[in-house]
């Protein structure tokens, strides 16, 4: 039976290291402080915002959500983009997605200061992780990833790894980060023939599709390790990209869904906060 990797465990972690830190700039008169903006009123959108305000909170963290209606071009984002910019109160900014018919997503991105992107929206900061800057912030979900297997201890350096998934948000900065961690990396995706060909010699497999249940058995070599990023509803009950109930037993060690991936994303946000703070007053 596969040993459950806790990603309530590890976000719990990640949120008191934050905390200290985060008192430890107060001490220094340095207030972290998150603006999560949004310009419409979706319900997940909405739902992510509660919950981060809840987690910056814990963490010692300002806070402010910031709601823009009225923002209907991207001309209208951009200016509020270029005021949170010029605020040195604010050591965090995220632009809640997806946007509203007729806002850019790219050119926003690259309005955002990168050291204030704590989302890693702008293409700034995916340069930066693939030359191993430690200034760059990562998505949230990718160093969500990461968290996880350096808080089990998985040793990265030689490892196999195959991530399924080629996003911009997931799959394609994992791999990079990976790489930088000097694990072998295999980044598969829809194009390609046959995924098990790649997955089954590796020592952990990540898949990052969305494409619910996608992952079996036959995907994995006995005992590797399976960190599951996907989420969705299936007959009306929480799932990811692997079959957890077939793919457990095979497995030396896997995320649950939900309490997974999931449970670590908004502890990573609020340490990236905590990161654009120090990177704005030159601490390293």
């Amino acid at each position: 039976m596969g040993k459950i990797l806790d990603g309530k465990e590890v976000g719990k972690a990640i949120r008191e290291r934050t905390r200290q830190e985060a008192e430890a700039l107060r001490e220094k008169g340095i207030v972290p402080k998150l603006v999560v903006l949004r310009v419409d009123e979706n319900p997940s959108s909405m739902a992510y915002e509660k919950n981060a305000m809840k987690v910056m909170e814990k963490c010692g963290i300002e806070a402010e959500a910031r709601t823009e209606l009225n923002a209907k071009t991207t001309e209208d984002v951009l200016k509020i983009i270029d005021e949170l910019n010029e605020d040195e109160s604010v050591s965090g900014v995220i632009i809640m997605q997806p946007f509203p018919e007729g806002i850019e997503r790219a050119e926003i991105a690259e309005r955002l200061n990168p050291f204030k992107d704590v989302d890693a929206l702008n293409p700034v900061n995916l340069g930066k992780l693939i030359n191993n800057d430690p200034t760059a912030m990562a998505p949230s979900t990718a160093q969500a990833c990461i968290e996880i297997l350096d808080y089990y201890d998985y040793e990265l350096e030689g490892a196999e790894v195959c991530v399924i998934g080629s996003s911009p948000v997931v799959g394609k900065p994992l791999a990079v980060m990976l790489s930088n961690r000097n694990a072998t990396v295999s980044n598969t995706h829809v194009y390609t023939k046959d995924n098990t060909i790649h997955t089954t010699l590796a020592d952990i497999v990540v898949s990052a599709t969305g494409a619910l249940g996608l992952v079996g058995p036959d995907y994995i070599k006995e005992g590797a390790t399976v960190i599951d990023v996907g989420f969705g509803y299936k007959d009306g009950k929480a799932t990811g990209d692997v079959r957890f109930d077939e793919v457990e037993p095979k497995a030396s060690a896997i995320t649950p869904v939900p309490g997974g991936v999931g449970s670590v994303t908004t502890g990573v946000l609020a340490s990236q906060v905590v990161k654009g703070a120090k990177l704005l007053n030159g601490i390293e």
